[in-house]
């Protein structure tokens, strides 16, 4: 931790790691906004929300090994990935019955075997 210059701000240290936690909540903020989504069966949104949510997730992937949370921020990531996953979990088992339906309606139908 950066020593207190008495100021009041964080040191830039605690700033990126701050901003990093963030990150983590919106990426929970967003998969909760999917939820909601799939709730009200807008697949499109879902989709789109997905989109942004990978794009962060691909961020956080590669500046969380160039920047470490302290122990407090790792305890608030390990709850925010919990949510998500939960999150997640009830997205599909909201959308396994809309792509099992898409799947029925772009099903090419099979021909029958001829008889030898």
């Amino acid at each position: 931790m950066a020593p207190d210059d008495g100021n009041g701000w964080p040191g830039r240290a605690e700033q990126q790691s701050l901003r990093l936690i963030e990150r983590y909540e919106e990426v929970e903020q967003l998969s909760r906004d999917m939820l909601a989504a799939a709730h009200r069966e807008d697949w499109s949104e879902v989709a789109r929300l997905e989109a942004r949510c990978r794009l962060l997730i691909a961020y956080l992937r590669r500046i969380s090994m160039i920047e470490p949370l302290n122990p407090i921020e790792q305890a608030r990531r390990v709850e925010l990935l919990r949510a998500i996953l939960q999150h997640d979990a009830q997205i599909r088992m909201r959308s396994e019955p809309w792509l099992l339906e898409l799947e029925r309606l772009i099903a090419v139908p099979r021909r029958a075997k001829p008889a030898d």
